[in-house]
């Protein structure tokens, strides 16, 4: 029997090092899609669309935008989503907020590449502004692509004086970084699903086209994290971004900012499907709060 399980391992271990053809990986993604929120999430709330010029934008329970704003930006490696675990994060932070969430659904690559997904995020943040949306305050919140988009626009918004900045940031597990350039990122290498860093990285390729991938619009990393809201930074410890976002923790306590950070087990980024346990329960608590405070509720 040894020998058996020694060969079973061995082929498992084979099988995990065969390369799959990026074209199949960014089709399982994009199948994996949920354009439309769940059958739970319909039946929990109000659910409108919007299209702010080419956007499509979906809300939740907009009839309570007065009661507080959560405007969502979904992962999906910049080539799919939202993902079934965008809608469930999105539905459980509305209802503990007793307001509206907004799901941000920007266009993806290879279809649409840089700046096409930032300036999507920026048309519907004017279109909310204009209509004195956001003279309230309001929470800009991401996860993986999105929470590195999320961190890249809140920075763009500094500048701006026509869209009023968020009054607080909750990203989790963001891609900071599209060239994968942390040395530290084999600290995790060992644990990451199959494939992963060459599905990410031929992403980043797709997405970027002709911009190099270190431009801060793209990899918010490489710019400065001075003067961003109030934010709420999380990964999980098996996730290949974890260097980055130690990185990035660092850059925003030398910057004083107003920063809650939490590592859980596990994995946090590119979740498909809603993950459960304490230490998420732990995690939702602590980013319900902050966007509590952040709203003055």
């Amino acid at each position: 029997m040894g020998r058996i399980r020694d060969a079973v391992v061995t082929g498992a271990r084979t099988v995990r090092r065969i390369p799959i053809p990026s074209t199949l990986t960014h089709q399982a993604l994009r199948e994996a899609r949920s354009p439309q929120p769940p059958a739970h999430v319909q039946k929990a709330h109000a659910v409108e669309q919007e299209m702010p010029g080419r956007t499509r934008a979906v809300w939740l329970d907009r009839h309570h935008a007065e009661q507080g704003l959560i405007v969502h930006l979904h992962g999906g490696a910049y080539v799919s989503g939202p993902f079934a675990s965008d809608w469930a994060w999105l539905s459980r932070q509305v209802e503990a907020l007793g307001g509206a969430g907004l799901m941000v659904d920007f266009r993806n690559a290879p279809d649409h590449q840089h700046p096409v997904g930032r300036d999507d995020v920026e048309a519907v943040l004017t279109a909310l502004a204009a209509d004195g949306r956001l003279d309230r305050p309001w929470v800009l919140t991401g996860q993986h692509s999105g929470g590195g988009l999320a961190v890249a626009i809140a920075r763009r918004l500094r500048e701006r004086e026509d869209i009023p900045s968020p009054s607080a940031l909750i990203v989790m597990s963001p891609w900071l970084d599209l060239e994968l350039s942390n040395a530290g990122i084999t600290e995790t290498g060992q644990v990451d699903p199959v494939h992963e860093r060459r599905l990410l990285r031929d992403a980043a390729r797709r997405y970027a086209g002709r911009t190099s991938l270190d431009d801060p619009d793209l990899s918010p990393i490489n710019g400065s994290l001075e003067g961003l809201p109030p934010i709420h930074l999380s990964v999980g410890a098996k996730d290949l971004f974890l260097s980055d976002v130690r990185v990035a923790r660092l850059q925003l306590e030398e910057n004083d900012a107003d920063l809650s950070y939490r590592e859980i087990g596990g994995r946090l980024g590119l979740q498909l499907l809603p993950r459960k346990g304490e230490d998420i329960e732990r995690l939702h608590r602590e980013q319900a709060a902050l966007i509590a405070r952040a709203l003055g509720r």
